[in-house]
């Protein structure tokens, strides 16, 4: 029964993003509203729109849903829901209250496999501290889940994307390659040890405590469906000054076996695209192999945040990441100014 959960979906590994080149140009023709109090909203490509309701209060907003990408209907809505509330996190907030979104084929028979999907997304809301509130159904014959999240945040304490300074560490808290372990189920050849690292990771809520959150953190974004680079161009781009990045690339953390599946073949199309269109923002200065690159562009369900922080509290940061169950994270790189076209330096 619970195979059936990945024959139901025609996708492979995590839902494909529209390109974001193509998304930039749709957003440029919808005219926004101007409020002073929107904090965070399209101009930046945030990952939640932040409110601010009073000096001390702020709404975090936003939604996500995927397609499954493992076999257990369960742990398909732990890694949905814990994909959808990250970017509440991403921007130091906390969950508030959580609606469910599903599509499901409306065949009773299947049923079972929909209520494991939202007991696994409200085992993770509760685990987030918010509050399951309700949600919308549609029928549709590929399985899609996630939910849309309020938050709360302080003002004054928002996190955005855009803000790294020169001389900042890069810190990446969690593993890359959960897209091509997804795309490795697909194809049935995917290792149980391999997967239940990667189940482990896309589970793990990416919530920060109160103490690093009072660190010198300067911007902050989750690794999604652009991959590490497409993100972290965002990071740096969108940022409006000449800034670049350095990357050691031996220090990026990969969960173990993910080259050999790449050397399978078992490579998204999401990745493919990234590549393509974030490539020429990076300089390769050694050289390295297809199946070591690809992962930079990997698409990650539920991936890492990206952390641009000043150097004298990156292995405070370290350290606490690691008593929080962080426990691969690892300083990647720096920041850098850079006038270059090619802003991300790999090392």
């Amino acid at each position: 029964m619970i195979e059936k959960l990945m024959q139901m979906t025609r996708a492979s590994g995590c839902a494909a993003k529209i390109n974001p080149k193509d998304l930039e140009n749709f957003l440029s023709k919808i005219k926004q509203t101007k409020d002073k109090r929107l904090l965070a909203g399209l101009e930046h490509n945030e990952d939640a729109a932040v409110y601010k309701l009073d000096e001390n209060t702020g709404i975090v907003f936003t939604l996500d849903l995927i397609t499954p990408l493992v076999n257990d209907p369960y742990v398909f809505g732990q890694i949905a829901a814990t994909n959808s509330l990250s970017d509440v996190f991403a921007m130091g907030g906390r969950p508030l209250m959580a609606l469910n979104i599903v599509c499901f084929p409306e065949e009773e028979k299947k049923y079972n496999l929909l209520e494991e999907i939202l007991r696994g997304g409200a085992d993770k809301v509760a685990e987030a501290g918010g509050i399951l509130a309700g949600g919308h159904s549609l029928n549709d014959k590929e399985p899609k889940y996630g939910l849309a999240v309020v938050g709360l945040v302080d003002p004054k304490k928002v996190i955005y994307n855009n803000t790294p300074e020169v001389g900042d560490f890069l810190i990446l808290t969690k593993p890359l390659g959960v897209g091509i372990i997804s795309t490795a189920i697909k194809g049935e050849i995917a290792e149980k040890r391999v997967v239940d690292k990667a189940v482990f990771w896309m589970t793990k809520l990416n919530k920060l405590s109160q103490e690093l959150l009072e660190l010198n953190i300067h911007s902050l974004t989750d690794v999604t469906g652009f991959g590490l680079v497409g993100h972290l161009s965002e990071m740096l781009l969108l940022s409006g000054k000449e800034l670049g990045a350095k990357i050691m690339f031996e220090d990026i953390p990969v969960i173990e076996g993910v080259y050999d599946y790449v050397n399978t073949g078992m490579v998204s199309e999401g990745a493919m695209k990234n590549r393509k269109i974030y490539s020429c923002i990076a300089e390769k200065n050694i050289n390295l192999s297809f199946e070591k690159e690809i992962v930079l562009y990997d698409p990650q369900t539920s991936g890492g945040l990206l952390i641009s922080i000043d150097p004298q509290q990156v292995e405070k940061a370290i350290k606490l990441l690691h008593q929080e169950g962080f426990t691969e994270s690892k300083i990647i790189g720096e920041v850098i100014k850079s006038k270059s076209k090619e802003r991300i330096k790999i090392c």
